[in-house]
């Protein structure tokens, strides 16, 4: 679990019920695009076998499968103060890293220096922005070490090399890797496999960016997340008393 993180940025959980807007996540039997915008009044009619997840401007997310036909508010939990919704943000990801795992979620990994980093020395699942080059990360950067990078279907493979005392490695966007998605991770000792989601560029919301690192296992990212916001005095008060 995350200590502190209730004393994170109250603004960036404070925005008007009016201005609120739920953003499409997963989108399966429903003519919707990844990353648009929907009104929580919207009626939506899902299929037998659809599925539609949201997630609303203060990190909520909301899931939905059909057979299904409402309005998308009523599925929705009652909209909360920030302290409360950060508390709501924060017990999701706990949730959510025990339903995937400590290993794959890396929600007992070393934390991130920036959440859009990506540890290479762990499995699991990882975030990206569409668009935005692949930073591998490692904690220990005493001794050089090369990694080797396939597809699933092992039609190619790319090594890269950090040097000593190196921790960052940026490579080409994801979309010069052939728009690979999924990966095998080699090193000297082990093999295991690494997924990206990837984020749309219109999303830039602090919560609604860490509720969709939540829904997708990122969560050592969703930490780096939380613990880079700017802390709100008002917040830390309330934690300590």
């Amino acid at each position: 679990m995350i200590r502190g993180s209730l004393a994170v940025c109250a603004f960036c959980f404070a925005v008007p019920a009016a201005a609120q807007s739920l953003v499409v996540v997963e989108a399966r039997g429903i003519n919707l695009e990844v990353g648009s915008r929907l009104d929580e009044a919207r009626q939506v009619k899902l299929p037998a076998g659809g599925k539609l997840v949201v997630v609303r401007t203060d990190g909520v997310v909301i899931s939905l499968r059909g057979p299904h036909d409402g309005q998308l508010r009523s599925q929705a939990p009652p909209r909360q103060g920030a302290g409360r919704a950060l508390a709501s943000l924060v017990a999701s990801r706990n949730d959510r890293a025990n339903r995937v795992g400590a290993v794959r979620s890396g929600s007992n990994a070393a934390p991130l220096p920036s959440p859009w980093m990506i540890d290479v020395t762990r499995p699991g699942e990882r975030c990206l922005v569409e668009g935005a080059p692949i930073v591998w990360w490692r904690e220990d950067s005493a001794t050089n070490e090369t990694f080797s990078l396939a597809p699933i279907d092992r039609s190619w493979t790319a090594r890269f090399r950090f040097a000593a005392g190196e921790s960052t490695h940026a490579v080409a966007e994801l979309s010069d890797i052939e728009g690979t998605k999924a990966f095998f991770i080699e090193d000297n000792e082990r093999e295991y496999s690494i997924r990206v989601h990837l984020i749309p560029q219109t999303v830039s919301e602090p919560a609604v960016l860490a509720g969709w690192m939540i829904e997708k296992g990122c969560i050592q990212q969703a930490d780096s997340l939380l613990a880079s916001l700017p802390t709100s005095s008002e917040q830390e008060s309330d934690d300590v008393s």
